[in-house]
């Protein structure tokens, strides 16, 4: 019973180990991919045939050449080009060095008709990094953009939490200095 437990153990352990070493060798293959900006959000008016140009950088920091395939998903995908579609990007100066990243620029096009039937669409531009022949072993990563296309509406105004928390504090602020402005007075 107890050398049972015992190599049960083991075996547990054995798992975690492994474990823990496929994590580390495939953390910088994770993380070798830079992208910028991480969202675009587009706003059209509705009823006129619009064109919309962006450009995303796409970096690779890791010490490894790769190679990217750009994608787009969701709703949105009907109305983007990616150009170049794909790619290769030189090896970098490795993840903790502060030297310059070696990048290429993606211009995304949207290309709005005058009638389309909703007034939002939202969806994704994907990039794949593969390794490139002759590199080291890998896996491929993927990262996106988050895209949201609104269509003849006003967008709403989005605050950070902080800012929304930042104003709460100042109004409170300004409500008490009042206050105290009022009873120095009486």
């Amino acid at each position: 019973m107890e050398n049972l437990l015992m190599r049960e153990l083991i075996q547990h352990h054995k798992i975690v180990i492994y474990l823990v070493l496929i994590g580390i060798c495939l953390v910088p293959t994770v993380y070798a991919l830079g992208l910028s900006p991480l969202e675009l959000n587009i706003q059209v008016e509705k009823g006129k045939e619009t064109e919309v140009v962006q450009n995303i950088q796409v970096s690779n920091p890791s010490e490894n050449p790769i190679h990217i395939v750009g994608s787009v998903s969701g709703s949105v995908a009907q109305f983007i080009t990616l150009d170049p579609q794909e790619f290769d990007l030189p090896a970098g100066p490795g993840l903790k060095s502060p030297d310059p990243r070696p990048y290429q620029y993606v211009t995304v096009t949207f290309k709005i008709p005058r009638e389309v039937p909703e007034t939002k669409y939202t969806g994704e531009i994907l990039f794949t990094q593969q390794p490139v022949a002759g590199g080291m072993i890998g896996t491929a990563a993927q990262l996106g953009v988050a895209v949201r296309l609104t269509i003849g509406t006003m967008a709403a105004a989005e605050f950070p939490v902080y800012v929304n928390a930042m104003l709460a504090i100042l109004i409170l602020s300004l409500i008490i200095s009042i206050i105290f402005y009022k009873r120095g007075k009486e």
